[in-house]
């Protein structure tokens, strides 16, 4: 039977747990939700998908909510790694507070710094975890100062370990300056050990100091000599963190559950409720954090309440479509567990299905209903393949099952390519294409192969040139007759095609004239050198001759096609090439390998500049030929620290003993 989700909005807690692949935010997750009763302790509620299991870690946005101190904490366990990080932007402005997972043996890393920017942008407040304490390698301090080098001075450390890897023993809360020991995590504390006093006493120190920048009278006293009391402190605690003007950072080992009860209670405590952020009760409305799409049971919408209640049965209208969904079924989630609900509270995260044309970032909305969501989606990813069914029967199906896995993965786009004729996934990594073959053939039975991208090659004309086109069949029967004299020319890069009229006396009479051009346009569609399309020409029809009784469109057509190829054939052909306008962001210190790599693959360095605090960005024209596997190359160069950005510039010539390779393949590729 299906009962309420009945948690009053102020006792809700909406947490995006978020940060770089392999910094065990599943596993905190999976030791929050033990902590809470929920699951068996053994994991797996989470990481539920087959490829997930496969391959060892999370690939797409997962959610489930537990009880603690009569409040329902609901996690958002988005995925970090490289090529699965574009389910996590969605999923943040349906969140709350993100908790970034920070391994303390690896420090800040790229999707952190990616994901920081995007809370950033929406105003979302952040709370630090520097987690795995106990593994070998483990550096607090050293990480601390690393995240406020990164993140600047709000960020401040508000639990410190009793020791690392082996040694550690247990957590230092430096508001209240006392120790939870390991063990007794979260019910039994202790005094600061003596051995750990003073870099405590140094630590609070910047705590104090970031806390009292929120509020401007407990600043003042500061500066004046004061030193706050925990209880002050702790009044401008939660301000700062809810209006994004303070970043605790705390601490422990999610696979030894130390710091995790006590995470648990600084959500409750100190990091602010849905009503805090605005959700009020009202006409409902709801914000789409996430699209899951199943072949038996169609779409899963993962919903934020933003203004309600919300009921089973409610009709909304989408802001996208205008079209309007009735809400059949509500439910909660713990993985992929689902519980029927008849009404879910204002600020509450719940589910529904079989919601036509409804997908991520969308907003359904009754009448009335004021919403105020700023939808975020992924960046583009730039590593592209084409893909082709492995078989006929696969054929029919590959557009809609591609669509139903974009519409569930909003950082795939699919695109039907008209200049090459190739269907192009456009992901963030070979990783991403991998999974997307596997969801495939599991979820529609449809099987893949991927093939190289095609490069948008270009030909155009390296001169000046006459062109008769003669065709002429008179031989029994209804003739055909056209003749069409025509001068070709380049035109600068980029200014199209031209056209022009100069026929006097009637020899081409003026219905026909538009068949040259079209006869003309055909010929440079189908190319002259090598099969590409020819650009940035001019055409000028001087003369003709026709027939009255034999001459007709379709003639004059070939006419002027056969007369465009004359005069490329005099004029002779360049070959293009596609030039993408690249914007790397690499740590300094591997500014120069990167500029080499760039200028090996034909890149013309455009300039380079300060990025953010140790990162620099550089810009350069790079040909397309050289960057069909970039995102993974570039990966592997810098360790993953390297991102890039990439879009078309512009069309240039290609070197001669490269287009005559490009041509011989073309040939080749054509007599096949």
């Amino acid at each position: 039977m299906a009962g309420t989700d009945a948690t009053p909005t102020g006792r809700l807690r909406n947490v995006a747990l978020v940060g770089h692949g392999g910094t065990g935010k599943t596993a905190l997750a999976e030791a929050l939700l033990t902590a809470g009763g929920v699951g068996s302790g053994r994991g797996g509620i989470l990481d539920f998908e087959p490829e997930e299991r496969d391959r060892g870690h999370s690939l797409g946005l997962a959610v489930a909510s537990f009880p603690w101190r009569d409040h329902t904490i609901t996690l958002l366990d988005c995925p970090g790694g490289a090529d699965s990080v574009g389910d996590a932007y969605p999923a943040l402005p349906a969140a709350d507070v993100a908790v970034f997972v920070v391994d303390a043996t690896q420090g800040v890393q790229p999707q952190h710094d990616q994901l920081w920017a995007a809370c950033e942008k929406i105003g979302l407040p952040r709370v630090v975890f520097l987690n795995t304490l106990d593994k070998e390698g483990a550096a607090y301090q050293r990480t601390i100062d690393a995240l406020r080098e990164r993140y600047g001075k709000p960020l401040a450390p508000v639990q410190m370990p009793i020791g690392v890897e082996r040694d550690f023993n247990g957590v230092i809360d430096l508001l209240h300056f006392q120790a939870v020991l390991k063990g007794d995590d979260g019910r039994v504390v202790t005094e600061v050990p003596e051995d750990r006093r003073g870099q405590a006493e140094r630590n609070r120190e910047i705590l104090v100091e970031a806390i009292v920048e929120n509020d401007d009278a407990l600043l003042e006293r500061y500066l004046e000599g004061e030193i706050p009391d925990a209880e002050q402190l702790r009044q401008a605690f939660a301000t700062g963190i809810a209006s994004c003007g303070f970043f605790p950072v705390l601490c422990g080992s999610a696979t030894e559950g130390v710091g995790v009860r006590l995470l648990a209670d600084f959500l409750v405590e100190e990091c602010p409720s849905p009503a805090d952020r605005g959700a009020t009760d009202g006409p409902p409305a709801v914000y789409v954090a996430k699209t899951l799409s199943d072949p038996y049971v169609g779409r899963i919408n993962i919903l934020r309440v933003l203004s309600g209640p919300l009921h089973a049965d409610d009709v909304l209208e989408s802001r996208r479509t205008g079209n309007s969904a009735r809400l059949h079924q509500l439910f909660t989630l713990v993985g992929k567990e689902q519980t029927p609900i008849t009404e879910a509270p204002t600020g509450s995260i719940c589910a529904v299905a079989k919601l036509d044309d409804v997908i991520t970032g969308d907003v359904l909305a009754a009448k009335g209903a004021e919403v105020d969501i700023e939808p975020l989606m992924p960046p583009p990813g730039y590593h592209r393949v084409a893909v082709v069914p492995a078989s006929a029967g696969d054929e029919d199906k590959l557009m809609t099952a591609l669509a139903r896995l974009a519409e569930e993965d909003p950082a795939l786009r699919v695109e039907q390519d008209p200049d090459i004729h190739q269907v192009i996934l456009h992901t963030y990594g070979p990783g991403q294409v991998d999974v997307t073959r596997a969801r495939l053939e599991r979820k529609f039975g449809v099987r893949v192969e991927t093939v190289p991208v095609k490069i948008a090659y270009r030909e155009t004309l390296k001169g000046k040139a006459e062109g008769l086109g003669r065709h002429v069949k008179q031989s029994g029967g209804h003739g055909q007759y056209g003749i069409a004299t025509i001068v070709a020319e380049p035109l600068p890069r980029g200014a199209g095609f031209e056209f022009s009229d100069e026929i006097v006396g009637g020899v081409i009479p003026r219905p026909l004239i538009p068949s040259v051009e079209k006869g003309v346009q055909e010929a440079m569609r189908q190319g002259v050198l090598a099969g590409y399309p020819v650009v940035d020409v001019r055409v000028r029809l001087i003369d003709g001759k026709h027939h009255p009784v034999d001459s007709s469109d379709m003639a004059f057509q070939v006419a002027g096609s056969l007369a465009f190829r004359a005069a490329a054939e005099k004029a002779g052909i360049n070959l293009l090439e596609p030039i993408l306008e690249v914007e790397v962001v690499v740590p300094d210190e591997l500014t120069g390998d990167v500029m080499g790599d760039l200028s090996a693959r034909r890149g013309r360095i455009q300039g380079t500049e300060p990025a953010a605090p140790g990162r620099t960005l550089i810009t350069a024209h790079v040909p397309e030929a050289e960057m069909l596997n970039y995102t993974a190359e570039l990966r592997s160069l810098t360790s993953g620290a390297g991102t890039v950005v990439m879009r078309y510039h512009h069309h240039e010539e290609v070197p001669d003993h490269i287009a005559k390779k490009v041509v011989e393949e073309a040939q080749q590729a054509a007599n096949a």
